[in-house]
């Protein structure tokens, strides 16, 4: 029934009749309540006493009391109990009394001597109810009229002649900030913005010629404290019954929609504004740039269409989260119009992506200077998220009409010299010129050849031996992809990694490298070749992905390679660019029982203290300094340095690029404790590092 528990109050003086109730109760209320309590005063003022002192779901009043008889006794217990359900109990079977009592405030009757247990079940859970309803009406009627009165709409009464304001309500007087006294001495004409008085004075002639019956207009009204507020005006016009239908008074509704006016400025001005850097987005700059292309056509000027993408982005986003990569979107769009002159425009047209237009050149040159500027304008970090975050751009530019009249074709244009741009080393500028449309077509038709790569097979691994320098025996090998391509033949890594960083493709090809790696591996194990670590090289997208631990794990168990069996390395670079991230994968790696190697060591501008907080266990000389180690004292000053700081920190060190006898002696001198190289061996395909391996097995 919805009740857990039943109070009661009845206040009944006869004792065999409240006998007989509590009887009743007892039988039937029992069964169907959890909770149920019947409380007894026999008089009125203890009835009310108790409705004081406690809570009761239901009362049952006889209206027959010593201290109190007939329908006052109804109207002082509603005095005290107006959200409790009262039954009256009555002597009389008089029906018209009964209307009365129940239109009084009472939910129902029981006629004493015809009582039974369901008519008393049924009459309380009754009453209950139906006094819930009487309190959920009262309240929604309460509302309804507080609605009613704060709701904002304003009304007023005009005469038709003047415009001159007859009587106004509360509402109008606080939307227009005049008090009613203030209203009434002004007209139509003195509240109405003057930009919309001729367009609402022509409505109202209209309605007072009798062509319009009513009318509806948004208008602007002049606020006592001296802003607009914009109002829906609704009016119509009382005439005067009979032949001549005089008008009378004007009637007018008048509402605020000052709010909704503003969100319609704000979502057009979000139709066609990035609402995160604030800058126009695609749709308005194509109309702005139609706009000066027409200018530039007519003044026969020269005009620059610029493509600007952000050098790693992805990885900011990846490592530090999207707000941060948020932020620096915003940081970036303030320097860009630092760097340009009022008259050009900037939009940003999704990502990390930016257009701008150069307008009024006179020359296609002038625009390289601007160009320069935004490069230049990247230099100093950005502070993001507490870390300076060293960020570069590349940029190509098409200039208007030198190398196209269509506005599509020079978008495409600068699109391509923005590609030329990060192929040539990023954080540069280049224009478009019909070469680099060619080689554009061929990175396009590359890119598309490389996503089909690992489907079709044609990915490769070789091996290069890793080289114990003392002894002369294989330690371990170094993993190097191969791509064979259908039409171009076997390809190292320098022609396609660089288009497979920059297309994201390469998360994909380490993760089928780690896999082929792990399967080869444990395929030479079964075959009886001495157990050999494999290396392998992390991109830094797929080192710095959430989830790279989980992944190599993965790949571990279902290759069934013991963890030990496997060494990854990353870049010196890459470890250095944010240690915090750096040391927390490796952590993870090394709780597998992984090793970690640092490859190109040397090359960047690692901190000694973050390197020794770091689970390595090799750092790899590039082979840079190994090339002139015979000739050059610097290069063997730095070597001797390295080998030495390595083992002070329990690290081995390996030497890459070796290849004559000369470099070996001078590492064999140094203590360097492996190598690699020509000297021993290329890159050899599985089958040949096979029989090198059982040999030196």
């Amino acid at each position: 029934m919805g009740i857990s528990g039943l109070d009661i109050l009845l206040i009944e003086d006869n004792p065999a009749d409240a006998e007989l109730i509590d009887m009743m109760f007892s039988e039937i209320m029992r069964e169907q309540f959890q909770n149920y309590s019947l409380k007894r005063a026999e008089t009125l003022v203890s009835g009310i006493k108790a409705l004081c002192k406690e809570s009761f779901s239901v009362v049952l009043l006889d209206l027959g009391l010593p201290d109190s008889s007939g329908l006052g006794t109804l109207l002082r217990i509603e005095k005290k109990a107006q959200h409790i359900p009262v039954i009256l109990l009555t002597g009389l079977a008089d029906e018209e009394f009964a209307a009365k009592a129940i239109s009084m405030g009472a939910q129902d009757y029981l006629v004493k001597g015809k009582i039974t247990g369901d008519s008393l079940y049924r009459s309380v859970l009754y009453s209950i109810e139906r006094k819930k309803s009487e309190l959920l009406l009262k309240d929604s009627e309460e509302r309804f009229r507080a609605f009613f009165e704060l709701s904002g709409m304003g009304a007023l009464q005009a005469d038709p002649s003047s415009g001159r304001f007859t009587m106004v309500n509360r509402s109008f007087c606080e939307l227009t900030g005049y008090g009613r006294d203030e209203l009434l001495a002004l007209s139509f004409r003195e509240i109405t913005h003057p930009d919309d008085w001729a367009a609402d004075s022509d409505m109202f002639g209209k309605l007072l010629r009798g062509e319009l019956e009513q009318y509806d207009r948004e208008v602007r009204y002049l606020h006592k404290q001296g802003h607009v507020i914009w109002v829906h005006v609704s009016r119509t016009l009382l005439r005067q019954t009979g032949g001549l239908k005089k008008p009378i008074r004007v009637l007018g509704i008048v509402h605020d929609i000052t709010d909704r006016k503003r969100m319609e400025r704000e979502i057009i001005e979000m139709a066609h504004h990035d609402a995160l850097t604030g800058l126009p987005n695609r749709r308005l700059f194509i109309e702005l740039a139609q706009i000066e292309m027409a200018q530039a056509g007519r003044n026969h000027k020269k005009m620059a269409f610029v493509f600007l993408d952000l050098d790693r982005f992805k990885e900011v986003n990846d490592t530090f989260g999207h707000e941060a990569g948020d932020q620096l979107l915003k940081e970036v769009a303030l320097r860009i119009r630092k760097s340009l002159r009022k008259s050009d425009t900037i939009a940003r047209i999704g990502g990390d992506e930016f257009n701008i237009i150069i307008a009024d050149l006179a020359r296609a040159e002038d625009s390289a200077e601007i160009a320069r500027k935004i490069v230049e304008s990247f230099r100093a970090p950005f502070l993001i998220a507490g870390h300076d975050l060293h960020v570069t751009a590349s940029i190509g530019l098409s200039i208007y009409p030198d190398d196209d009249q269509d506005m599509d074709t020079l978008f495409r244009y600068a699109d391509i010299a923005m590609y030329h741009a990060k192929e040539t080393g990023k954080n540069n500028f280049q224009f478009y010129n019909p070469a680099i449309n060619v080689h554009s077509a061929q990175r396009i038709k590359m890119e598309s050849w490389l996503r089909q790569a690992i489907a079709r097979g044609e990915l490769l691994l070789y091996y290069q031996p890793m080289v114990d320098i003392k002894t002369g025996k294989m330690v371990c090998a170094e993993a190097l992809v191969r791509w064979n391509h259908p039409e171009m033949g076997l390809l190292e890594p320098k022609n396609f990694i660089p288009l497979a960083e920059a297309t994201g493709f390469i998360t994909a090809i380490d993760e089928w490298v780690l896999g082929a790696v792990c399967s080869q591996a444990k395929n030479w194990r079964q075959a009886g070749l001495p157990p050999v670590c494999i290396t392998v090289n992390l991109s830094s997208r797929f080192f710095q992905k959430a989830g790279v631990a989980d992944s190599i794990s993965r790949i571990l168990e279902d290759t069934g390679l013991p963890a030990g069996s496997l060494y990854l390395e990353i870049t010196e670079t890459l470890a250095m660019d944010n240690i915090q991230l750096t040391a927390s994968q490796l952590a993870q790696l090394s709780e597998l029982g992984i090793q970690i190697s640092i490859d190109d060591f040397g090359t960047g501008y690692s901190s000694l203290n973050y390197l020794k907080r770091l689970p390595i266990g090799r750092l790899k000389i590039d082979s840079s300094f190994i090339k002139d180690i015979a000739t050059d004292p610097d290069d063997r000053a730095i070597i001797n340095a390295v080998i030495a700081m390595a083992h002070n920190m329990k690290m081995k060190v390996i030497a890459e690029g070796v290849e004559t006898e000369d470099q070996l002696d001078f590492l064999r001198q140094a203590d360097c404790d492996e190598m690699q190289g020509f000297l021993y061996s290329k890159p050899l395909p599985p089958e040949k590092f096979s029989e090198l391996a059982g040999i030196n097995g």
